[in-house]
């Protein structure tokens, strides 16, 4: 009866060693690769293109498991486009013809998304009211940080959002 309890938790951990996952988190099987195009900015804030598209790249490989491959050789296309910029106040206190103390600042970015399956000539996962927000106080952070803090949780919600689809 001793040898069945040492041998039982060892075939379990050998059983569950055996387990593995196919594809990239979540995606459809044939999905292994992915092109990010140019990411459009239809704003006038400046460089948000670019770290959006870093940060594309980035969630592609890491978080959803995907090689990168030119367009041509891509099994899927992640296109989006910037559609929104805004940087509010959202926690200050008036003072009577001084103007006001801003102890809190919102930035807010929504996106278009869509990733298109190649193969099969259709888009599988699309959103396009995608809102990501960073919230910064003026005395300690900067708007960059808001930004940066918004460009990541909208990139979370395009994982996000793709993964749940499949």
């Amino acid at each position: 009866m001793t040898w069945i309890r040492r041998v039982s938790p060892a075939v379990l951990l050998l059983s569950t060693s055996c387990y593995s996952f196919s594809g990239g988190g979540g995606l459809p099987g044939h999905i292994r690769t992915a092109y990010v195009a140019p990411i459009n900015n239809e704003t006038t804030r400046f460089g948000l293109s670019e770290i959006l598209t870093q940060e594309l790249l980035d969630a592609a490989r890491e978080r959803l498991g995907l090689r990168l491959a030119a367009e041509a050789e891509a099994d899927a296309i992640i296109r989006a486009s910037i559609q929104r910029y805004s940087d509010d106040a959202v926690n200050f206190e008036a003072r009577e013809g001084e103007g006001a103390d801003v102890f809190q600042r919102r930035v807010t970015i929504s996106a278009r998304v869509e990733i298109f399956d190649v193969s099969r000539g259709e888009s599988i996962w699309t959103n396009g009211a995608l809102v990501g927000v960073g919230e910064y106080e003026p005395d300690s952070g900067t708007e960059d940080e808001g930004t940066e803090v918004a460009l990541e949780n909208l990139v979370q919600k395009i994982v996000d959002g793709a993964q749940s689809q499949w």
